[in-house]
């Protein structure tokens, strides 16, 4: 590559950058609309290219459990174990 390849290169890393941030805004509006629709995680991050952890803070930050299992580790999934268990 010469330096002018590198710098078309990187002048387009920047353009995508912040062609990313000025849509940000308009994907998390969709995205809220779309979690509380029912839409997983997985879905949004296959539509959106983002990835699924940042589809699951978000949908805690708004308080929407869209999980499609049970949880199997941490203190949720104890507390299932022990009503299971008190039975």
């Amino acid at each position: 590559m010469t330096t002018d390849d590198i710098d078309r290169t990187f002048a387009r890393f920047k353009r995508a950058n912040e062609t990313i941030r000025d849509l940000k805004p308009e994907v998390r509006e969709g995205a809220i609309a779309r979690l509380r629709e029912g839409a997983s995680n997985q879905e949004l991050a296959q539509a959106t290219g983002l990835t699924s952890e940042y589809f699951r803070k978000l949908a805690a930050e708004l308080g929407i459990d869209n999980r499609r299992r049970p949880p199997t580790v941490g203190r949720e999934a104890r507390a299932a174990r022990e009503a299971r268990e008190s039975e």
